[in-house]
């Protein structure tokens, strides 16, 4: 990753402050703002000894044991309430040790990898690459704080000795402790595991504040009042409508023109703002980018929801439509149809800093490969699995972009399918009874939830706008909570 720092967002520091007992204006559990130079650069060029910093010489993360290290630091940083662990430092004399950061092979993917297999539940972490005033490179690793519930341990670490670097079930916190020999005396951070019942109340504090925070934030949001909802769902209306129409002005350029504009969906969203903040347009593309790097842990199967191409001839730019009933607020547009290869995606987005954002799609079942691998024929064949992880990708997109707005109460939906008629349902990797052929050909499904439910109850929601599509196939055929949550598992595996 270059060390070139992204511009900050003029948002609060996340990080937690020393005085456990300190009221948070914002919930720790929310994913932070990217990582900075503005606010890590001084831990390179000026390391301090803090219970929110973790210093460490290279490590190598393909080794097992030091790849269970970093799974100890970060479990206790994120109980904690968020930190930063830094390489390539002398953890004695918090010096500079080496010049070479490819030694560690810190990487986004290998980070998540470490997260992934011992941490439950996991914790967000983001990877950047510093260089300290002195000339020597850093990775550096940015630690979410813990939620309502500490993180825990889920998978044994390998032994070391006598004992295990990490053991299941083991909840982890720092704490300080003393530096041996000449700097006996020197308060110097550490990680351990959680002995006493003493060593419980800051975390529990902690947890049960952004319970009652994320509580309040779900009443605040329930009896408000509804005043500016109906402006809200008409605007995102507008803004869908105008979207669908750019889109279907390019399908004439698609090499399967007929089939595209016959069967298509579209996902649309709006923010209910509470105040007049927004990012401006020049954050637009780098917030895009972070929230990707949020997502991509949870959808590493799946082409990324608003995941801003690098193709030059397709690169996000800013227009206006008149016909989205604001005329001069420009907002970032991809089309991939104006330079699309047979067989390629037909994907045609837009997001506006106003909180709007739309995708049209072409049906994944309806790709020449797919139907060339499993043995069957575009426009026949419906898959839920597949609906269930678009639809939670829309859901937690929503989610991660919120918290680069000021003040977002709601966030409404507008989803609608073309197509359906004449599909059957029928998944390769999953077990589906046969069922027949959908009678309707078109589906809209719009609805709404608070915006501080969508940490935890982001699959009700998933459930919920998945319903009356299911109902066109069968209608008993319901999908929970539960069982968008059960397939977390497989969206969650690259290649899988």
């Amino acid at each position: 990753m270059p060390s070139e720092a992204i511009e900050p967002l003029p948002e609060p520091d996340l990080l937690p402050a020393n005085d456990e007992d300190a009221p948070s204006p914002l919930l720790e559990s929310g994913i932070f703002a990217p990582a900075t130079p503005n606010d890590v650069q001084a831990l390179v060029d000026t390391p301090c000894r803090a219970l929110d910093v973790e210093y460490k010489g290279w490590r190598n993360l393909s080794n097992g044991e030091d790849r269970a290290e970093l799974a100890r630091d970060i479990a206790a940083l994120a109980n904690h309430g968020g930190g930063h662990i830094i390489f390539g430092f002398d953890q004695d004399t918090l010096t500079p040790e080496d010049t070479d950061p490819f030694v560690t092979r810190c990487s986004s993917e290998q980070v998540s990898a470490i997260v992934r297999t011992y941490l439950d539940p996991p914790v967000a972490c983001e990877v950047a690459t510093l260089r300290s005033v002195t000339g020597s490179v850093h990775p550096a690793i940015r630690v979410a704080g813990h939620g309502p519930v500490p993180i825990c341990v889920r998978q044994d670490g390998p032994l070391v000795g006598p004992s295990r670097l990490l053991e299941r079930g083991g909840f982890y916190i720092r704490k300080h402790g003393a530096v041996a020999g000449a700097f006996i005396g020197i308060p110097r951070p550490r990680t351990d595991r959680i002995e006493t019942p003493q060593d419980w109340a800051p975390l529990i504090r902690r947890c049960v504040r952004q319970d009652r925070e994320a509580l309040l934030a779900m009443i605040g949001a329930a009896v408000e009042g509804q005043a500016n909802v109906p402006d809200v769902v008409e605007r995102l209306a507008i803004w869908h409508s105008a979207a669908h129409a750019a889109f279907l002005q390019l399908v004439p350029l698609s090499p399967v023109a007929e089939q595209l504009g016959r069967a298509h969906y579209m996902l649309s969203y709006a923010f209910e703002l509470g105040g007049p903040a927004v990012p401006d347009q020049a954050q637009l593309p780098d917030i895009l980018r972070r929230v990707v790097f949020e997502m991509k842990p949870l959808f590493r199967d799946s082409m990324m929801l608003f995941d801003p191409p690098y193709r030059r001839s397709v690169q996000p730019r800013f227009v206006v439509d008149d016909a989205t009933g604001d005329s001069e607020t420009d907002f970032l547009e991809v089309a991939w149809l104006r330079e699309r290869p047979p067989g390629a995606t037909a994907d045609f987005w837009r997001l506006s800093p106003r909180g709007l954002a739309s995708i049209v799609r072409n049906y994944a079942e309806d790709r020449p490969d797919a139907n060339e691998a499993f043995g069957m024929q575009p426009g026949t064949w419906f898959s839920p699995n597949v609906l269930a992880q678009d639809v939670a990708a829309l859901v937690c997109h929503a989610r991660s972009l919120a918290r680069f707005f000021a003040s977002v109460r709601r966030v409404h939906f507008r989803c609608e399918w073309w197509g359906l008629a004449g599909r059957e349902v029928f998944d390769p990797h999953a077990s589906w009874v046969q069922r027949g052929a959908a009678s309707d050909d078109h589906r809209v499904v719009t609805t709404q939830m608070p915006a501080a439910s969508l940490g935890q109850a982001w699959p009700e929601m998933v459930a919920q706008i998945m319903a009356p599509v299911l109902r066109a196939f069968e209608p008993d055929l319901a999908l929970g909570g539960d069982w968008v949550r059960g397939q977390m598992a497989r969206w969650a595996q690259a290649g899988g």
